[in-house]
């Protein structure tokens, strides 16, 4: 395959703008506080559309059409219903984080001081576990997606997206991150009010929904007993995946807190409708009898196909912005977990200069062993989502009652989280991906209440109400 320099340029083009911005950005980023959350509070304008720059990724606009392929209507309205309850979900718990531990800077904050040391090592491993299975499906996806759209090879694919990645991420850290999210947004917003109407005046819609009938009429069915299923698993998968995410703890400390119920309220109502648009590019494939060599290729394989030069190039931007605005948050989220978790408990007397200093290498350390792990091509992308699901199940129940109720015990915690990893992977490897999803949520719940009903804890709030403060900080 020759190499398509003009296409790469784009690319390039695209990155340099993002590179330019966050050095510009980064300027103001003088303290290991800064590169972790910020130098300030975030409003709605800015708090809501980096949640969406982060949450908006590429499983979002390639794996929803491949959710809507395998499974129809009801696999469309099923996956934009997985992200954007978790959001909205996230709401009441992020008020509740303010409230318990406002001085907190991560999950690993809490999970530290509000169980044992067992169960908060177990959870940074699962964790680190989640966050580079993540880190390898936007990978994938952005090499699939130039590799489908613009003849980019594979491989080399993957090394210019992350390369540009971790370049821009790792000068300001997250308010560099934060501060291009909201032009990304943009670019995002550009592939939903474009891309799929272009679509359908070149198709029409009642040749696809009549070619649906005729090819495929099972896809019609809004009761699909496997879109039943993805549904309900799919909340369970999103919850666990938005509640153990550092990334959105992040910003829950980041946004105002008068702000935070509308912020994460706009931003969950604002995803469901970018799933759902999408997924309907596989519609088109299905009503067509279009069949792409992978089945995680069928949006930019409709867009190519019946949008013309014109939409494959706003969906390339769009898309590979939403990979790139994921990635660079998922990293800025794991590199402030290893350095305020990991790091300072290794070498607490770092002052604030090697703070900074190593956390911009671990960004660039961990970016390229993320970008070595996605040259494989080892699942699609929503298949590693399912996979990753059992992991963010198991800890659903755990965070709630941790946060909300005291009489969860240390060892309760632990023997929820590791019986729902180990049942919910048994179910499946022997019953099946979704089931063992569910299995690992079931688990997680029942382990929880009975066993603070069994041996109930009575745990002292105002401990992680002191994490963070200095010894003038006061409570009000």
């Amino acid at each position: 395959m020759s190499i398509p320099w003009g296409n790469i340029l784009v690319i390039l083009a695209l990155g340099a703008a993002f590179i330019a911005s966050s050095w510009y950005i980064s300027r103001k980023v003088s303290t290991a506080d800064d590169y972790i959350s910020g130098n300030g509070k975030l409003g709605v304008a800015f708090g809501t559309t980096s949640l969406l720059a982060f949450w908006v990724t590429g499983n979002t606009i390639m794996a929803a059409p491949e959710a809507a392929y395998g499974m129809g209507v009801i696999g469309a309205i099923a996956y934009s219903f997985l992200g954007g309850v978790a959001v909205v979900a996230f709401s009441p718990l992020g008020k509740r984080i303010h409230e318990v531990i406002p001085n907190g800077k991560t999950v690993g904050d809490f999970y530290k001081n509000r169980f044992d040391s067992k169960t908060y090592f177990f959870f940074l491993i699962m964790v680190f576990i989640y966050i580079f299975g993540l880190l390898m499906t936007q990978g994938i996806g952005g090499g699939l997606l130039l590799e489908q759209i613009f003849n980019i090879p594979y491989e080399l694919a993957v090394i210019l997206t992350f390369l540009i990645v971790i370049i821009y991420a790792s000068m300001g850290g997250f308010s560099s991150v934060t501060g291009i999210a909201f032009f990304q947004v943009m670019l995002i917003f550009i592939v939903v009010i474009v891309v799929p109407p272009i679509v359908y005046f070149s198709t029409g819609v009642a040749p696809v929904y009549e070619g649906m009938l005729e090819l495929a009429p099972e896809k019609l069915d809004l009761f699909l007993p496997a879109g039943i299923l993805f549904m309900f698993a799919g909340a369970m998968m999103g919850i666990g995946e938005v509640f153990m995410d550092n990334t959105f703890w992040q910003r829950a400390y980041a946004v105002r807190k008068d702000k935070l119920m509308s912020i994460f309220g706009l931003a969950g109502i604002g995803w469901f409708f970018v799933p759902l648009a999408t997924a309907t590019l596989a519609f088109v494939a299905i009503g067509t009898g279009q069949a792409p060599d992978q089945i995680n290729q069928v949006a930019p394989y409709i867009a190519e196909i019946y949008g013309g030069k014109f939409v494959s190039w706003v969906f390339l931007v769009g898309v590979w912005s939403a990979l790139a605005s994921t990635i660079a948050a998922i990293l800025n989220s794991l590199v402030s977990l290893i350095l305020n978790d990991v790091y300072k408990t290794i070498n607490p007397k770092a002052d604030d200069k090697k703070l900074l200093k190593t956390g911009k290498w671990l960004t660039v350390v961990i970016g390229i062993l993320a970008l070595l792990i996605s040259l494989p091509k080892f699942l699609t992308m929503l298949q590693m989502l399912i996979f990753l699901g059992v992991i963010n199940a198991a800890f659903v129940f755990p965070i709630i009652y941790g946060l909300f109720w005291k009489k969860l015990n240390a060892n309760v915690a632990f023997a929820a989280a590791v019986l729902a990893v180990i049942g919910g992977y048994l179910a499946y490897f022997t019953v099946g991906d979704l089931q063992g999803v569910v299995t690992s949520g079931w688990i997680s719940f029942l382990v929880c209440w009975i066993g603070s009903l069994v041996k109930p804890a009575n745990y002292n709030w105002e401990r992680l109400y002191q994490v963070g403060n200095s010894a003038e900080v006061k409570r009000k």
